[in-house]
């Protein structure tokens, strides 16, 4: 209804938008005012206050009739022009469909305490009763609170503190503490550019503050579009490119809108590279599907696999309860992808407590996407699959299986060699997945050549077989390397029908695959991975200790203690990840 008045009040036709602007840093200012020296002599003006530079890239706001569209659009350095979305929390799809239960909070410690995490959201409300685990900030220059902003800001806590309550169960101790920090408050429900405000307040504390893990459950209301990289996208992008955070984002509530029209795609940021897209699945056992509501893929190339998974997101049959009211302390039944998001950084910081040893955050990001599986549904419909969030289907071998992990960085220049520890007296199939996981930089202005670093991986199933010199145009060759298999290649990602550049998909920052092999063809089996980087699509300059990490499960029926086969085979390129003290072991559930 504010919005609506202050419409009103400025006139019916004016229309509030989002200019973009080619202009890199160098040339920024010149650009910038000649823009608004344009605007004047068309009587207009813009809010270059508040602009922001994201790469080559500067996003202006300001107000406009629609008469003057066409003359903006004439301005020689424009590269967008669209209406200003609103930023929205992804508010909860039902609330009390099931009557209100008492909730009695335990009083455990975090797990691990020593872990940083962060909720950027709309608050909490006085009383909250969670002060052991959470520290609620508010961010510098935000409004009042908001109704609706706090009971937002709780269920997703929740979420995150405790996963999905159990009616007359306590819930378990949290795996970490967290910052709350409010970005939401009235001062932004009045403001016809809320969605520069709050992106700044992240921004600055991104920038100050270091977090393991954060969690954003809002964002613009407007789905991904190819051509453009949103501002939302570019900056978190660009804040968490050093691959020290992992940072998970609901995929918008988008699900059922019109398809044909792509409105039911991922939401910003969602669709950027250095964070995890998560969407909602409507049950958290096997018989589960995408929840209609949890928007759909692909995203754009590079980052075609969105969301990057599912997990429990509720529906109407089995919904998500979360802490709904304080003082007393009591629970409700809610739906929606606001939910899901916070429940996967819960995955990934539990995975994060279980072992003494730090993993890097690919690591983390690696080891939720290898884990999420997907069944037979579509990567459109469903990204790499459903992520459980029992910690014992993250952390656990199976009989018959090993989870090996590689956390390296890249070096200036050169290869790594990552041997597949494979035991030589197996005999049958051997299934090998493998699941790979970067950050790197991106330019925002070159939608189709965003990210500047890919790794080429060549699979070596065999490293003593080594071809025999032959000829080629007349010339004789050498071979010096083992030959390669097929594993990673671009029907893995893309349709058919999606037209693309042959080697696009090396520009991916996340890969998985499942190939079976015969025991016997595999001796010493290797990943040879290369670092290849570009700018602004041309040959870039590499940059040294670019993170990356590799997720490996070989599976054997014939080998019930292959996880020890492949302890003893891989020597001391191995050591065993060691839970953290004091810590019980987690139990595996029957898959149900």
């Amino acid at each position: 209804v504010n919005h609506q008045a202050s419409s009103v009040a400025r006139g019916f036709f004016s229309r509030l938008l989002e200019v973009v602007l080619h202009a890199d840093i160098e040339g920024s200012h010149s650009i910038v005012t000649a823009f608004l020296k344009y605007l004047r002599s068309i009587g207009l003006t813009a809010n270059i206050e508040r602009r922001r530079q994201v790469g080559g890239l500067v996003f202006v706001p300001m107000r406009a009739p629609k008469e003057k569209l066409e003359e903006i659009l004439s301005f020689t350095f424009l590269r967008a022009l669209r209406q200003m979305p609103r930023v929205k929390p992804l508010d909860p799809m039902i609330r009390g469909l099931s009557p209100g239960f008492r909730v009695a909070l335990g009083n455990d410690a975090a797990i691990a305490p020593e872990l940083s995490a962060a909720i950027f959201d709309g608050g909490l409300p006085k009383n909250h009763g969670l002060e052991k685990w959470v520290t609620l900030q508010d961010a510098p220059g935000v409004g009042a609170p908001v109704a609706n902003g706090l009971r937002h800001g709780l269920a997703v806590t929740s979420a995150f503190l405790f996963g999905p309550l159990v009616q007359g169960a306590a819930p378990a101790a949290p795996y970490a503490n967290v910052d709350h920090w409010r970005i939401l408050g009235a001062d932004t429900a009045n403001d016809d550019f809320e969605l520069l405000s709050v992106l700044d307040r992240m921004e600055d504390i991104l920038a100050t503050r270091h977090y393991d893990f954060v969690n954003i459950s809002l964002g613009p209301d407007s789905a991904m579009d190819d051509d453009d990289v949103n501002a939302w996208t570019s900056t978190l992008d660009t804040l968490l490119a050093s691959g020290e955070t992992v940072a998970t984002v609901a995929c918008g509530n988008n699900g059922d809108m019109d398809s044909d029209l792509g409105l039911n795609r991922v939401q910003p940021p969602s669709d950027g590279v250095n964070v995890i897209a998560v969407g909602a699945c409507d049950k958290a056992d096997n018989n589960w599907k995408r929840a209609p509501y949890s928007a759909v893929g692909p995203g754009r190339s590079p980052g075609y696999v969105k969301p990057d998974f599912l997990t429990f997101g509720g529906s109407h049959a089995s919904p998500f309860l979360v802490l709904s009211n304080v003082a007393p302390l009591s629970g409700a039944s809610d739906m929606g992808t606001s939910f899901a998001s916070p429940l996967a950084l819960r995955a990934g910081t539990g995975i994060r407590s279980q072992f003494s040893q730090p993993l890097w955050a690919p690591t983390v990001k690696a080891l939720m996407i290898h884990h999420a599986h997907p069944e037979s549904h579509s990567k459109t419909e469903v990204g790499w699959g459903r992520l459980s969030h029992d910690i014992g289907d993250l952390v656990l071998c199976d009989d018959n299986e090993a989870h090996v992990i590689y956390q390296r960085q890249m070096p200036a220049t050169g290869a790594v060699r990552l041997f597949l520890p494979v035991p030589t007296d197996l005999r049958g199939d051997v299934e090998i997945k493998a699941t790979f996981c970067m950050y790197c930089d991106v330019d925002p202005e070159d939608a189709i050549n965003y990210t500047r670093a890919g790794l080429d991986i060549q699979f070596r199933p065999d490293i003593s077989a080594i071809k025999p010199p032959y000829r080629k145009d007349g010339k004789l060759i050498t071979p010096k390397l083992p030959a390669t298999d097929t594993f990673f290649q671009a029907g893995d990602f893309y349709t058919t029908e999606y037209l693309l550049r042959s080697d696009a998909h090396k520009w991916e920052t996340t890969f998985s695959r499942t190939k079976t092999k015969r025991a016997s063809s595999l001796n010493q089996p290797a990943f040879d991975v290369s670092y290849q980087s570009r700018s602004h699509g041309h040959l870039g300059g590499r940059k040294a200790g670019l993170k990356f990490a590799l997720v490996l499960t070989l599976r054997n029926k014939h080998a019930t203690d292959l996880y020890e086969r492949v302890l003893r085979v891989s020597g001391n390129r191995l050591q065993p990840l060691r839970p953290r003290a004091g810590v019980q072991v987690p139990v595996r559930l029957p898959r149900r």
